[in-house]
């Protein structure tokens, strides 16, 4: 083995890799609570069949900084991105063994890119002393398991047994997903007692002034067409194209944001969720793509034509509003230090690397059982 929908991209859906992670959860988690809908399996009953296959689930296929990832993490995303991918490029891409070759290595990358998520939070509790296996943890697990199973099954097990195998997932990955969700959340009041992010509610006026004139914050508009199953990714590119076109054609600054707001508010704007006031937000908080072309552009500016993996934006940076952001300061600080526990979580991420045994070796990504 080689060694790594979202349609309404308001904030959170943009996020980053990393900080997707630690505003939510892991991204692993954020995926798999959008395919599983928050679903469990019920608990294996005495069936000899079920306890060797329980076995083979948990039998240890890499490492990560000293934690064993079992077969059945590498298998969920595994199936997860195939499920992406086949989204991406066309049912049955998986079916046709010539076609298969031709993504093998992207669904590798995608899986390598996150199989270490979980072991980066786990390898900062290490660090800061903060147990993985705590009563307060297993309760918090507990209840969530309760809660999911009766509002998303309404306590039939066995509609959940079914769900969970079709989507390639076990009880014991899910609860630990879940209890890797509750660790961030003990690191990030970890950090705030410790002093560790710059600014909180103590100094809150200070980081609004922050945010008003830090060249590291930025207030933007956009544009958003989305390749959505089916669609001519290409026709979706001009379309995007041709919108920038326009935009950077017109020379006056308040005729052009007008422009922009129109085609937001028009049916080439795939992007439901955006406000008029825009998205507000710094390094470490948007997808990278987004980030990079925002943080290049001048007040007024226009990016060109952006490319992620969901579909095309055209961004426009606009000047911070101080109304807004005296209003939503709350919810721009809470950003602001999931986007710092984000970075410090990802600082692990040098030594947390996946090393696989024999048997992870020995693995075939496209025919995990």
């Amino acid at each position: 083995m080689a060694s790594q929908k979202k349609n309404t991209p308001a904030q959170k859906n943009k996020l980053n890799k990393k900080t997707k992670k630690t505003i939510v959860t892991v991204s692993v988690i954020a995926m798999a609570a959008l395919i599983l809908g928050g679903t469990l399996l019920a608990v294996f009953l005495g069936n000899q069949e079920d306890y060797k296959k329980l076995a083979a689930d948990r039998k240890t296929v890499a490492t990560c900084n000293g934690f064993e990832i079992p077969y059945e993490e590498l298998r969920f995303l595994s199936k997860l991105y195939k499920d992406s991918l086949e989204y991406a490029y066309g049912e049955g891409i998986w079916d046709d063994p010539a076609t298969a070759e031709q993504y093998r290595d992207e669904l590798e990358t995608l899986v390598m890119e996150n199989l270490n998520e979980n072991y980066l939070i786990l390898s900062a509790c290490k660090t800061l002393s903060i147990k993985i296996d705590s009563s307060d943890q297993k309760e918090y697990v507990n209840k969530e398991m309760k809660t999911l199973l009766d509002s998303d099954f309404g306590g039939k097990e066995d509609e959940m047994r079914k769900w969970i195998e079709e989507q390639g997932m076990t009880e014991s990955y899910l609860r630990f997903c879940i209890g890797v969700e509750y660790l961030q959340s003990v690191i990030y009041y970890t950090l705030l007692d410790a002093g560790w992010y710059t600014y909180d509610v103590s100094n809150i006026d200070a980081f609004m002034e922050y945010v008003m004139t830090s060249e590291n914050y930025a207030r933007t508009i956009h544009v958003f067409v989305s390749n959505d199953e089916g669609d001519d990714i290409d026709a979706n590119r001009q379309k995007a194209q041709t919108m920038y076109e326009h935009l950077i054609a017109e020379g006056d600054v308040a005729e052009r944001e007008k422009l922009m707001r129109t085609y937001i508010g028009s049916a080439n704007n795939d992007d439901l969720q955006i406000t008029g006031d825009g998205y507000y937000f710094t390094y470490g908080e948007m997808e990278k793509a987004y980030e990079e072309a925002t943080f290049a552009l001048e007040e007024n500016g226009v990016s060109e034509v952006v490319e992620t993996s969901d579909g095309f934006y055209v961004i426009m940076r606009l000047a911070p509003d101080d109304k807004y952001v005296t209003l939503h300061a709350q919810t721009l600080l809470s950003y602001y230090q999931s986007a710092a526990m984000g970075a410090y979580i990802e600082s692990y991420d040098e030594t947390c690397q996946v090393v696989f045994n024999d048997y992870g070796k020995s693995l075939d990504l496209l025919n995990l059982e």
